[in-house]
């Protein structure tokens, strides 16, 4: 007995790290344990108590960092730096979305607990302004954000051809969707988001891509939303944001069942190979030749983040009902 005693005395400072090499974060000017916790991506009321365990022989009254000083962060699977990724999927390098931002960051809720979301730029196709381009990147942000403080895992999937400016087509605008990247693009996503999939087997799986057609310069947008239309959870979840984009529709005009879907060759490749199921929100200024059926919104781009989140908890939530 005193041997398993002994034995347990000297593994417990390992099995209290959790691993050989544990993170270690210097304290700042003004950090206290909840804003060194939270600047990691962790939840200060989940993991206080455990980083006062771990450090408790290098803190000030038993709570207060010592400025200059190194502490352990606990190890933690819901951090924010691990819940919400970037991949670049040619070279299959994955970092953290958010890393200054997390100081400012909390979560809200873990109604996505089980969920898995991808996200596509769908504007890695077209020649593009840089506004343009900082708007989409502005609501993927948001979009990552909001998905992410309800708990869900949150993969971002880029390609060399976006890092690099690859030669892309004119913006067309035609009564169906525009191509959301050429076919090398789409062969790296379907590679990608299936191994990830696999990997997130069992759980609730889906595939956003936002796309901004043009220069957003008014207060209010055009909104049109797609999918496949061989899959079911696609039509669901597609319908499920639309509804609430109806809801916060600047027009009144009755409610019109989801009837868009995907036509253009590649996003049809895409749509056909990727796993999970695909729902395309395409964003326009409503200046120039468009689909017939859009919803004419708010252009605050947080706003339509959040509208695409809101849709996202009720396709999840209406799933967890059916079970």
């Amino acid at each position: 007995m005193k041997k398993i005693f002994s034995i347990l005395c000297v593994l417990y400072p390992i099995i209290l790290l959790g691993q050989a090499n544990p993170h270690l974060v210097v304290a700042e000017s003004g950090d206290g344990i909840f804003s060194i916790l939270r600047k990691q991506g962790l939840n200060p009321a989940k993991y206080y108590a455990e980083f006062v365990e771990l450090n408790k022989k290098n803190l000030r009254n038993g709570s207060e960092l010592h400025l200059g000083r190194a502490y352990v962060i606990p190890y933690a699977e819901d951090s924010f730096k691990r819940t919400a990724v970037q991949v670049q999927a040619d070279k299959n390098i994955e970092e953290s979305i958010f890393k200054s931002e997390l100081a400012a960051i909390s979560p809200k809720s873990t109604k996505l607990k089980n969920a898995v979301i991808y996200l596509i730029s769908g504007n890695s196709q077209m020649k593009t302004s840089s506004s343009v381009n900082k708007i989409t990147d502005e609501i993927t942000m948001n979009l990552a954000q909001e998905l992410m403080v309800h708990g869900a895992q949150v993969y971002l999937i880029q390609s060399e051809a976006e890092n690099n400016n690859a030669p892309v087509q004119e913006t067309k605008y035609t009564k169906t969707e525009g191509a959301m990247a050429d076919l090398s693009q789409m062969q790296e996503y379907v590679e990608i988001i299936n191994k990830k999939y696999l990997k997130h087997h069992g759980k609730y799986q889906r595939l956003l891509i936002t796309r901004v057609n043009d220069n957003i310069t008014n207060e209010h947008c055009e909104v049109s939303v797609y999918h496949h239309n061989s899959s079911e959870d696609g039509r669901r979840i597609a319908a499920n944001i639309q509804r609430i984009f109806n809801e916060n529709s600047i027009e009144s005009k009755p409610f019109k069942e989801y009837t868009e879907i995907f036509t253009e060759r590649n996003n049809l490749y895409l749509a056909k190979n990727a796993l999970p199921a695909i729902t395309l929100i395409e964003i326009g200024s409503g200046e120039k030749p468009s689909i017939e059926d859009v919803i004419l919104v708010n252009s605050n781009q947080e706003l339509l983040s959040s509208i695409i989140t809101s849709g996202v908890l009720n396709d999840y939530a209406d799933l967890e009902i059916e079970k």
